[in-house]
């Protein structure tokens, strides 16, 4: 009997182990009245993501893009988490490819929920069949907050990285879980272009550009926390073709 008891003391030890690691791994310790952003850099791990003709991994794009608006985000005095700082799936080694996906998705949304965060931002890129289909893109959650970050992001866009980028930000409404899940804080999924777009993947895959982009997003942030908004005018266009 000792030793079952033994057992089960050792079981709710572990447990009570994990749990404590993934609380400390999903929550960010800030200052009072610091604000605490949540970087997401899209897929990792077996999760390449949309793939280039020439091999390149948006996994890899979006992690060294998500790594750099960290490091800005931080000079700024913000408190910054990531989903992911390595190229690292969020799912344990067991389970399909499905299942890990499912489960890496979960953990995304765990985080939104128990980083406490105050603004969510999510790294892709976008892929299509039309090469010439370009631009940089921005699709925003029901959050009301959400629509006016992602239009100071999109004005920036065109100050400073891209004048001519045609895309405008979109509701999600019911697409992204990662996005309708714990939507309690502005959240934004980025496209930071198209990989399938060769003069765009020669930007991408570039880091001077890449820092660019970091710069332009943290930027932003720092606007929308300051209370900046964006007088939005009608636009007809909302994709580039080059």
């Amino acid at each position: 009997m000792k030793s079952v008891a033994r057992g089960r003391r050792l079981v709710l030890f572990i447990s009570a182990l994990i749990l404590a690691i993934n609380f400390m791994s999903f929550n960010c310790l800030a200052e009072e009245n610091k604000k605490v952003i949540l970087i997401d850099p899209g897929h990792g791990g077996m999760d390449g993501g949309a793939v280039s003709k020439s091999g390149v991994n948006e996994k890899d794009i979006n992690l060294k893009i998500g790594l750099l608006l960290k490091g800005e985000l931080e000079s700024m005095g913000y408190e910054v988490c990531m989903t992911r700082e390595s190229d690292e799936g969020l799912y344990s080694d067991n389970g399909t490819v499905r299942q890990k996906k499912i489960e890496d998705l979960n953990k995304r949304c765990n985080m939104k929920k128990n980083s406490n965060c105050d603004l969510f931002i999510s790294i892709h890129i976008d892929k299509f069949q039309d090469p010439k289909l370009c631009g940089i893109g921005a699709w925003y959650s029901n959050n009301p907050e959400s629509e006016k970050l992602a239009n100071i992001i999109h004005e920036n866009i065109k100050k400073d990285v891209n004048e001519k980028n045609k895309r405008l930000p979109k509701p999600a409404k019911e697409a992204y879980k990662v996005l309708r899940c714990n939507d309690t804080m502005p959240g934004i999924i980025m496209e930071c272009g198209f990989i399938s777009n060769p003069k765009e993947l020669e930007n991408l895959v570039n880091s001077d550009y890449q820092k660019l982009l970091a710069t332009t997003f943290a930027k932003s942030i720092k606007q929308y926390f300051e209370g900046y908004e964006v007088k939005v005018e009608e636009e007809k266009v909302d994709s580039g073709i080059n």
